[in-house]
């Protein structure tokens, strides 16, 4: 039984570490921990009680920094199940798609080549499958349904587009078919290597099929724009408001409130990076534009000289400036499939990020909404016994209520605890993976940035002696 402090009380700092220590032996993710594998979250590995270590982590978490010192140096008290786990391979590409269907029915289908080794469940070494964007929408409702709830941070799919609906429904032309299906295959391609990249979900038995089974999955209901599935979901983000508003949730625990807000920072500096970097996208086409044209009107300048020397120079001068034209051309796809889109990718991670920490609120709110049902059973039950004077039918239910309900806050205790430490290993695992990337995004940039500006260099330095020869 708790204690009426304990009723009463919204605080849950104190008792989140009691909670979390807990041992789950019979949990519902027993049966996906592999223990030959090096993506296993210590977590999932039993503690060794040994004492006598010295230990210099942090007294107390505050921000991603202390966990991860936390973390390093509490790997010792781990047991060493596999000293030599077997590496994993795991690669996803979509580089070939085709248009199926006409008018209305028409529709695009991608194929995904994958490589796996080193992974339970999988056969084979290689895969093909053909997916069309419907099934991706279909899968990501699947993971959603099944992982949100435990704290998963979960990427994001490409979002439906009418204009992409248009152009692959009502048009005929094929380039704009193929623009679409070029850019939404690099969003595709994304999504999936970023769900095979988390130790959670790359065994999972829906993406396994998705990836394995060559042959059409069943047609995804989910993804219609006016499904039950999608009014649903309206009207629970409607409900999440409301609680929010109702029944505000007081941040007990200094690391969640400091990592929050600097996931709400990233987010703030992100989305102006975005902004710059589709200015930037634009203004390069401009420049190949703008190229383009100038080098038609030294041509036509060109034709219409009459002295030898400056009308061989004019053209050199032509050909240079549409070489420098399909350069920037060049230079803009560049910067659009791997910087623009990429820090777009992270926009859509770091919304993923607060969606859960969204379900943590939702989950205290349960835990204090059963608390306050506890508080009010009670009162209840006491009322009848004084005024019945002594126990009847009433309160003897009342009393099998109490029993439930305080059970029942005991397992949303123990889920809110579970729940916060899944949270911190996936901030833990974002904010390394955050690093690695941005990393990767920026060398990529510059080195495209030095062969584009190496290139033109090699054009000019090719035109300076024929700008050296024009006789006055």
């Amino acid at each position: 039984m708790l204690s009426e402090e304990e009723v009463h009380s919204n605080s849950y700092a104190d008792r989140t570490g009691a909670v979390i220590d807990r041992q789950t032996f019979f949990g519902d993710d027993c049966d996906e921990i592999n223990l030959g594998n090096e993506d296993t979250p210590p977590s999932k590995l039993r503690l060794n009680t040994s004492t006598g270590t010295e230990n210099t982590s942090p007294a107390v978490i505050n921000s991603i920094e202390d966990h991860d010192q936390y973390h390093d140096n509490h790997n010792d008290h781990y047991a060493q199940i596999s000293p030599e786990p077997v590496p994993i391979k795991f690669n996803i590409i979509i580089r070939e798609f085709e248009k199926r269907g006409d008018g209305m029915n028409a529709y695009i289908v991608y194929k995904l080549q994958t490589e796996v080794s080193g992974v339970v469940g999988y056969a084979k070494t290689y895969y093909e499958t053909w997916r069309r964007f419907s099934d991706f929408l279909g899968l990501h409702g699947k993971i959603v349904e099944k992982y949100l709830s435990k704290g998963i941070v979960i990427p994001q799919p490409p979002e439906k587009s009418i204009s992409a609906l248009t152009k692959t429904k009502t048009n005929s032309d094929p380039a704009m078919s193929r623009e679409v299906g070029i850019q939404r295959a690099r969003h595709l391609e994304r999504y999936v290597s970023r769900l095979v990249q988390h130790p959670r979900m790359r065994n999972d038995c829906d993406l396994r099929d998705f990836l394995t089974i060559d042959s059409d999955l069943p047609k995804a209901v989910q993804t219609a724009a006016l499904s039950s599935f999608g009014v649903k979901k309206i009207f629970k983000n409607f409900q999440v408001v409301f609680s929010k508003m109702a029944f505000h949730m007081e941040e007990g625990d200094r690391w969640f409130e400091q990592v929050q807000s600097q996931i709400d920072e990233l987010d703030e500096a992100l989305r102006k990076l975005y902004t710059v970097t589709e200015s930037l996208v634009a203004s390069r086409r401009e420049m190949a534009t703008s190229g383009e044209q100038l080098g038609k009107a030294l041509s036509m300048l060109a034709a219409c000289e009459e002295s030898t020397s400056l009308s061989r120079a004019l053209s050199a001068l032509t050909d240079v400036t549409e070489s420098v034209s399909n350069a920037w051309g060049k230079q803009a796809e560049i910067d659009n499939a791997k910087f623009s889109e990429a820090i777009y990718e992270y926009i859509m991670l770091i919304s993923a990020l607060k969606d859960v920490f969204g379900e943590r609120v939702r989950a205290w709110q349960q835990w204090q909404d059963a608390q306050q049902t506890l508080s009010r059973k009670r009162d209840q039950k006491t009322k009848i016994d004084l005024a019945a004077g002594g126990r009847n039918e009433k309160s003897d239910q009342l009393k099998a209520e109490i029993e439930e309900t305080v059970l029942r806050i005991d397992q949303l205790e123990q889920h809110f605890g579970e729940l916060s430490k899944a949270i911190r290993e996936e901030v833990a695992r974002f904010d390394t993976d955050r690093k690695t990337d941005m990393k990767k995004i920026l060398i990529d940039y510059m080195e495209s940035m030095i062969h584009t500006h190496t290139e033109m260099l090699q054009l000019w330095e090719k035109f300076e002696p024929q700008a050296h020869n024009i006789q006055l």
